[in-house]
């Protein structure tokens, strides 16, 4: 017996799951919740084996927020041993990556057929993680294009990262020169390397992708 729990703030969605599960004898619901308090709450007391939850989960008062990360992050911290599915319209690259990082054994799209729910709660009972056949695709392209950009990262030298993170900061070369105690012509030079190596074409493409990697964290470089 796979005891559930359902989160999601339409009723109608959660009816359904609910009168689907009852046709399935391995599959007991002990449990429903439609806010991100009301969802923690729950689990704590009822300490479900696993948890359908909606990605854009509202909290009371609040709309338009991911807060079913936040429950899934919170109901993790304190039952790690929950299993617990993101069930969402959303097919969001940050969605799905925060998700993960949330404790979320899976990420399935609504649009998936009853027969592919089943299995995938099965599956996730048994310790495995799933991602919909629609988005897995994309989520390995994303992978993909994380570790390239990372080995591009681990060709600049430091003195090419210290000259990146000024360039972020919209410094020119001969502000940046002065600051380095370098000549112009030099910084030049870093500037045409690091376009290089990170495959970019200009200064703009080269301070975002600094911004975009981490490279430069603008709140903290601009303190």
């Amino acid at each position: 017996m796979i005891r559930l729990m359902i989160v999601d703030d339409h009723e109608v969605v959660r009816l359904g799951l609910i009168s689907l599960f009852e046709l399935y004898p391995k599959l007991k619901v002990v449990g429903q919740a439609s806010t991100q308090d009301e969802a923690v709450n729950k689990a704590l007391k009822i300490k479900p084996d696993l948890i359908i939850m909606d990605v854009k989960l509202s909290m009371q008062k609040q709309v338009n927020q991911n807060n079913g990360i936040t429950a899934c992050r919170k109901i993790k911290e304190a039952l790690p041993e929950t299993k617990i599915i993101m069930l969402s319209s959303y097919a969001d690259d940050e969605l799905i990556h925060e998700s993960i990082l949330a404790g979320a054994s899976g990420y399935l799209l609504k649009g998936l057929d009853s027969q592919e729910l089943i299995k995938s709660i099965e599956m996730v009972a048994q310790g495995k993680s799933i991602l919909d056949p629609n988005i897995t695709e994309r989520v390995f392209k994303t992978m993909r294009m994380a570790s390239k950009q990372q080995l591009l990262i681990n060709e600049l030298t430091n003195q090419e990262r210290e000259v990146l993170k000024l360039i972020a900061l919209g410094k020119t070369n001969k502000e940046i020169a002065s600051e380095m105690v370098l000549s112009e012509k030099t910084i030049r030079n870093y500037v045409s390397q690091i376009l290089a190596k990170l495959e970019v074409n200009n200064r703009v493409e080269a301070a975002n992708f600094a911004v975009k990697n981490r490279i430069l964290n603008v709140e903290e470089d601009m303190s």
